[in-house]
């Protein structure tokens, strides 16, 4: 789904909440505020809800979806729930029953469960943290002022909250090219490294890993290795893990090293992104001890940039013209249904527009991926095409001519 249909984020929250307690109490729900309208023909008996407070979610106020974007707006949705019983009253024996019965459905919820409509509505179905509900308490001056109108009638009802409903952001995000890289040719000209000192454990114990970022390469004894170095790396029987996936080790020195081996880390074994990098020692019982974790970012490989479907929309003297297109990427851990991936487009020092709609196309897993630039397009112009999967991003950056 695209992050745009979060603008839709609240009235569907409403819906689902709308539907949850149909199924669960075979009631009708209404919406808007507790006093029907004049000559409305609602049915009776009911449960009504209203939205009465929206406020921002405090908490994760400055939480972003990815390095680089800026955060969505996260929201805190405040509702009232109003029984009415069948002769459209609040305050009697049976509306106060059939209340307890809207409180029961509304505390086993906890988390709003996002499959109570069918289907699910995009609006909500990228939101990263499940919708919380709980109660709040509805004070006589509350319901007071909210019930306030024409005749001033009070309607006994409860309050409840659901969080953190996300809107996202449309702003572009500010992704750059990468230090230290020369896109030219391209190489790396300048990464150290980073060296974690950390306290020493029992058993192996990491230090740091040279290079923290690398990508999977294809096995050959003059190629890439991954240093590691710490204490007690000199132990028999080591072999390093990242992520789920093992890989052999070799002693010698004063490091262990490894090569990110393709055959090991491809599409069916592991995604692009931050792994936690540790050493495995079997013990004579065959139990595996493991050093302290360290994180090592796999990065994902783009070796092929291309578009198709390209259509140009005129646009007035002066501007450039907006093109639609399709972009066919070919590479190596290029990310599949499970994982965050995004694709930017960068013009002379900006990123120009990022999609995050991508598909990942048959055959080999996480070699061939697809994105489609949705209307109204982005300008005719030469781009770099900026790939990043679970936060972290590739090294290469391809020409890809819209102009």
């Amino acid at each position: 789904m695209a992050l745009a249909d979060s603008s839709r984020a609240i009235g569907a929250v409403t819906s689902l909440l709308e539907t949850r307690i149909n199924a669960a109490t075979l009631l009708d729900v209404s919406i808007g505020r507790p006093e029907p309208p004049a000559n409305s023909n609602l049915p009776n008996p009911r449960f009504n809800l209203f939205l009465y407070e929206a406020a921002f979610d405090p908490h994760m106020k400055n939480i972003a979806l990815d390095d680089g974007q800026e955060p969505p707006l996260w929201l805190v949705l405040r509702f009232l729930i109003t029984p009415f019983d069948v002769n459209g009253s609040s305050d009697t024996a049976e509306a106060h029953r059939l209340l307890g019965q809207a409180l029961r459905v509304l505390h086993s919820l906890g988390e709003l469960p996002l499959n109570g409509a069918t289907p699910p509505d995009p609006a909500l179905a990228d939101n990263p943290e499940p919708l919380k509900v709980t109660f709040k308490e509805a004070s006589f001056d509350l319901l007071s002022k909210i019930m306030q109108g024409s005749d001033e009638r009070y309607r006994f009802s409860m309050a409840f909250e659901v969080r953190p409903i996300m809107i996202a952001s449309p702003a572009a995000p500010l992704y750059s090219l990468l230090i230290g890289i020369d896109y030219s040719a391209p190489a790396v000209i300048g990464d150290d490294g980073v060296q974690l000192a950390l306290e020493p454990t029992l058993g192996p114990v990491l230090a740091s890993a040279t290079p923290a970022a690398f990508a999977a390469v294809p096995a050959n004894p003059n190629g890439l290795f991954v240093e590691l170095r710490g204490q007690d790396l000199h132990l028999s029987g080591l072999t390093v893990e990242l992520g789920p996936v093992s890989l052999p080790g070799e002693y010698g020195a004063g490091v262990l090293r490894f090569q990110p081996d393709r055959a090991l880390l491809n599409g069916g074994t592991i995604s692009a992104g931050t792994h936690p990098l540790a050493v495995a020692r079997t013990l004579p019982n065959g139990r595996r001890r493991r050093s302290n974790l360290l994180a090592a970012s796999l990065l994902p490989e783009v070796t092929s940039a291309s578009f198709t479907n390209r259509v140009v929309v005129s646009s007035p003297p002066g501007q450039p013209d907006q093109v639609t297109a399709r972009i066919d990427l070919g590479g190596f851990l290029l990310g599949g249904p499970e994982d965050d991936v995004f694709v930017a487009l960068y013009h002379q020092g900006e990123t120009v527009a990022a999609f995050d709609n991508v598909v990942a196309l048959p055959g080999p897993a996480q070699e061939n991926a697809r994105v489609d630039i949705p209307t109204p397009g982005v300008p005719a112009l030469a781009y770099l095409v900026i790939v990043r999967v679970n936060g972290v991003q590739a090294r290469q950056s391809l020409p890809l001519d819209l102009s």
